[in-house]
């Protein structure tokens, strides 16, 4: 209950006085893993409006077509392709998709039973081709009756994203998995995971990430997670909740230390490894609710510092002009102290030694047309003593005392919401042994 009230009060303020809500990281400690998304979404919603805010008011009058990322789409969304063999895109970090009179952009509901909505729909289709007019004005020869608003544009249900294994294998043997929507029979990847069909376990995941992805859209529902076929036999939702981990904890260390190990604000929440507001669209964020894109995530670490480097560089790949792909993975298990005072593993799934709970949380980012890239390291435990996540650091740090990393915001000394570090993408392929084979030549910063 007070977290609700906590949470109340601060949207409450971020109504009267948006330039005051505080960051989310500091409230790492405060929100549940559901109120801290909530919470998140407001301060992001208030962040992009100040910068809408100031790129339009720079904006020349052009003719085509200008559909804003937040303010010009409607819902259910349906998928955007443009040039007809990839997903629309905002021109650079401006928020806004610009389109040349004539341009042409495919208008897609994907999934059984789905079809395009408009006020001024002509015929029913699930797939068709919008024409840019000008302004937020688009045609469609056949299906629409005259002109209308590309915002209009709905589907009957949210466009349904396919998680589909491939015949690609990854780090020792392990499958990859796609995901992203199909349309005219083409599947169009969002992200790829490499994943252990075994353990249970997200080795790693990869996208792409360029200026494009600075502005997202905001006010998006959030689905409810999905397994795909990829966990027989594990209702891997009910291994997430605090009562399973408080059992599963339980086994491992007994039920006093349990009690002090999982509370109401330290228990393990579904960390996304491809963020949701990492895509722009509504249909990329709701793609990402699937576990093969989630590992357990201590929430303030999710919340803290995790959530700190997700938000700082993407604003940062946005400014600078990087176009990059992002690995983001896991590596190790992390431990806790038994009655006996010794560091046991711990699994969500401990009868099948799966799910493991992951020490490490990394993103390592390349931009292939500089070949630099930098590697970004948290320890994913709350528990640990200064001397211990000291000794867990496995490079030299590169981004403490750099001034070329005063865009990140983290506390990369608060243990509680993840203890963190920043290596040489050839420093870490000296631990972790899993990651892709490219070459860089530098930090990328």
């Amino acid at each position: 209950m007070r977290t609700v009230l906590v949470l109340a009060a601060f949207l409450a303020a971020a109504a009267a006085l948006p330039t005051e809500i505080p960051e989310p990281g500091q409230l790492a400690l405060v929100l549940g893993e559901e109120d801290f998304e909530d919470y998140l979404d407001a301060w992001l919603e208030l962040e992009q409006s100040k910068s809408a805010n100031a790129s339009n008011a720079n904006v020349d009058a052009r003719s085509g077509c200008t559909i804003r990322i937040n303010g010009d789409l409607g819902q259910p969304q349906p998928v955007y392709l443009r040039g007809g063999n990839r997903y629309m895109a905002a021109d650079g970090n401006s928020g806004q998709v610009r389109l040349n009179t004539g341009e042409q952009v495919v208008i897609a509901c994907t999934g059984s039973g789905r079809t395009i909505l408009h006020p001024n729909i002509a015929a029913s289709r699930d797939v068709a081709t919008a024409t840019c007019v000008s302004g937020n004005l688009v045609s469609g020869s056949g299906w629409l009756n005259g002109n209308g608003a590309f915002g209009q544009l709905t589907c009957s249900a949210h466009a349904f994203h396919d998680a589909q294994a491939t015949t690609t294998r990854c780090w020792n043997n392990n499958i990859v998995i796609r995901v992203g929507f199909i349309v005219n029979n083409v599947f169009y990847p969002l992200y790829w995971s490499c994943f252990d069909q075994n353990r249970l376990e997200v080795i790693y995941v990869w996208y792409d990430q360029t200026p494009e992805n600075a502005v997202h859209q905001t006010g998006v529902d959030r689905p409810s997670w999905l397994a795909g076929s990829f966990f027989p036999g594990v209702a891997v939702n009910t291994m997430y909740t605090q009562v399973n981990q408080k059992a599963v904890v339980t086994q491992y260390v007994g039920a006093t230390l349990a009690d002090k190990y999982i509370t109401s604000h330290q228990f393990m929440a579904r960390g996304h490894l491809a963020a949701k507001s990492d895509y722009v669209f509504a249909t990329g964020q709701r793609a990402t609710f699937y576990f093969i894109n989630a590992a357990p995530q201590w929430q303030p670490f999710n919340a803290g510092n995790w959530n700190w480097l997700e938000q700082n560089l993407r604003a940062r790949i946005g400014a600078a002009g990087y176009n990059t792909v992002i690995y983001t993975g896991t590596f190790g298990i992390s431990q806790l102290r038994d009655q006996n005072n010794r560091l046991v593993d711990i699994y969500l799934v401990p009868e099948r030694n799966q799910i493991p709970v992951p020490l490490y949380y990394y993103k390592v980012v390349y931009d292939a047309g500089r070949r630099l890239g930098t590697a970004f390291v948290s320890i994913n435990n709350p528990y640990y003593t200064e001397s211990e996540v000291r000794a867990l650091t496995f490079c030299t740090d590169r981004c403490r005392n750099n001034s070329a990393f005063s865009w990140l915001n983290w506390q990369p000394d608060r243990i509680d919401i993840g203890y963190s570090f920043c290596c040489t993408v050839d420093d870490f392929r000296r631990t972790v042994p899993h990651l892709p084979a490219f070459t860089t030549n530098g930090i990328l910063a």
